[in-house]
């Protein structure tokens, strides 16, 4: 075995960081020449290489697509009559998915990939492993990983490699696998809002060729329902004027349907905890500028490290919760994923002293949320709304939990004229081409949402509703489901596309709280399968549905729902059933904007 070479496929970095800890648990049991790389990082037929053991990790986007940094060497693989493999390429899958999201989908491409690389006489050295992020994605990935050190272990004779040894930071604790950050004394106690300042190799903030985070200026945010309590939907209204920090750019443009993404920070009491834990001066400067393996920005303070850049709400990874307990042997799914443990109270119960370098080398990178723009670029070019519900709950060991964006969100004040300090958010769009209005306004559309899925129906909403005032209008129907009555939001923007004909029926269901006859105590699936007559004949004369709300259980509940509609009504079987509910996937004519 000559070397081991691990290659990730990402859309949200979550492979990119499993690649990152399986190098780093390789490395800890003493095996040399271990590399991670995306597969975008070289030419197609020259990622396989006789002598090297390949692992995989790759996600799954949109209808079973693989991530965009994988799309050549997939067609490749996959299309390309002249690819092939030299003998002796050994390799191992590992997929990331979602079944209850996209069961017909669920990690396509990882099974795909796995065949193909078999069928082109691949040495499989271990089989397909399946990662569920409808479950325990990280225990998933913990157990495949194991089983992955356990094959190397037989038939690697690689020698391990000594560590560095370097001189701690006075008075801290000191790691004992990581070389010791180089600090520069504080200059001053202020604390950057944003990293804009950054640029070049060293910016944090994501920099592509169709996508530039931008520094965007929240001009309204308000609750959406003053009786809905602390889960109410709130409302954000952003500028799509930008301010680069001096970059040469023009404004930002979106398409109704399309994502917004958002870089959050960190909560300061929970960034002050973190700071009091590790026992570092807040503001000193890390340099570690001759340090390629430092994953952050340097020549920022600790405590905007912290603030910005590392995700201190995330689960720590099976491997850096082993560290923190100080055993080896770890139920991650029931001891630390299902009671949503932090790194701060792992620490807290074991009564570990944590470095500096030990959190900034193990701990989560702070990645953008995804959200759905609930405007219309239509009619609001030059500004998009969010819609958001705040997370907070209880775990089962008793902590509260918020959600690290929508506290976030919630903080941002709007624009007062005159201020100085204005609310920004570092920001960015994310082209979302497959979820799209058809072209013709008159085929019928018809909407099915719960909770935050309003969003995306709101904009589509509004959207027709500007369309109503040129164009002749198709029928359009909406089923929405809300928590309860309290809840249910723009009954004014749905009045309005009722009169002007952007809608022809509003069916609304609520899943408690109901105390007038008018309204509907169910669940929206139970509503669509009251109206199955109307859903069935809506499909059946060509027409376009979408599906927005919750990617954990809605997609699959409506879906449940379609099939046992096509069943009754299309008097058919099962199979027949979701080869017709794929048809209508490939065919574009069923949509789904799905989000945690």
């Amino acid at each position: 075995q000559n070397g081991i070479r691990i290659f990730y496929a990402s859309q949200t970095g979550t492979a990119q960081l499993f690649a990152q800890q399986l190098a780093e648990r390789l490395e800890d049991e003493g095996l040399e020449d271990v590399t991670v790389q995306g597969l975008d990082e070289d030419p197609p037929s020259e990622i396989l290489t006789p002598g090297h053991l390949h692992l995989l990790l790759t996600s799954c986007t949109g209808k079973g697509e693989p991530p965009d940094n994988a799309r050549k060497f997939y067609d490749w693989v996959m299309k390309d009559p002249s690819a092939k493999l030299s003998d002796g390429i050994n390799f191992a899958v590992f997929g990331l998915g979602n079944e209850k999201s996209h069961s017909k989908n669920y990690n396509a491409i990882g099974k795909q990939l796995d065949a193909r690389l078999g069928e082109l006489g691949g040495n499989r050295v271990k089989d397909l492993g399946l990662g569920d992020d409808g479950g325990c994605i990280e225990g998933d990935f913990d157990e495949w990983m194991d089983e992955i050190s356990r094959v190397i272990s037989k038939t690697s004779s690689t020698l391990s490699k000594d560590g560095e040894e370097s001189q701690p930071h006075a008075e801290c604790p000191v790691s004992k696998k990581h070389r010791i950050i180089t600090l520069e004394p504080p200059q001053n106690d202020v604390v950057r809002h944003d990293l804009f300042h950054l640029t070049g190799p060293n910016q944090f903030y994501a920099e592509k060729t169709a996508e530039k985070t931008a520094k965007l200026k929240v001009i309204d945010n308000q609750l959406l329902s003053s009786d809905a309590g602390e889960s109410a939907l709130h409302e954000i209204r952003v500028s799509l004027g930008c301010d680069y920090a001096n970059r040469d750019s023009k404004d930002l443009s979106y398409t109704t349907g399309d994502h917004f993404l958002v870089y959050p920070r960190n909560s300061e009491a929970i960034v002050n905890a973190y700071v009091d834990m590790l026992g570092v001066d807040p503001h000193a400067i890390v340099s570690e500028t001759n340090n390629e393996s430092y994953p952050y920005p340097t020549g920022i303070t600790i405590v905007e490290t912290l603030s910005h850049c590392v995700d201190l709400g995330a689960l720590p990874s099976p491997g850096f919760s082993r560290m923190i307990l100080g055993r080896k042997e770890l139920d991650y799914a029931n001891e630390i994923a299902n009671p949503r443990r932090t790194v701060i109270d792992l620490c807290h119960q074991a009564g570990t002293q944590l470095s500096l370098e030990d959190l900034l080398y193990n701990a989560s990178k702070m990645k953008p949320r995804y959200y759905s723009i609930a405007s219309s670029s239509i009619k609001c070019p030059d500004e998009i709304l969010l819609v958001f519900r705040p997370v907070h709950y209880m775990t089962s060991k008793g902590y509260l939990r918020e959600g690290v964006c929508t506290s976030y969100l919630c903080h941002k004040g709007a624009v007062q004229k005159g201020a100085h300090d204005i609310a920004c958010l570092p920001a960015l769009i994310s082209p979302n081409p497959s979820f799209r209005l058809p072209g013709d306004p008159e085929t019928p559309v018809m909407f099915i949402g719960g909770g935050c899925g309003v969003a995306p129906i709101r904009a589509f909403i509004e959207e027709r509703v500007a369309q109503a005032k040129y164009c002749n209008m198709g029928p359009a129907t909406l089923f929405m489901g809300y928590r309860n009555p309290q809840d249910e939001v723009y009954k004014g923007l749905v009045q309005e596309a009722l009169e002007k004909g952007a809608l022809t029926e509003s069916e609304i269901a609520y899943s408690s709280g109901c105390n007038m006859p008018e309204q509907r105590q169910m669940q929206v699936s139970d509503l669509i399968r009251l109206k199955s007559d109307d859903v069935w004949n809506h499909i059946q004369d060509g027409g376009h549905v979408y599906l927005c709300g919750g990617a954990r259980t809605f997609g699959a509940v409506i879906e449940s729902a379609l099939l046992d509609i096509f069943q009754g009504q299309g008097e058919m079987g099962f199979d027949d059933a979701l080869k017709y509910l794929q048809d209508l996937v490939r065919e574009g004519r069923l949509a789904e904007d799905l989000a945690n």
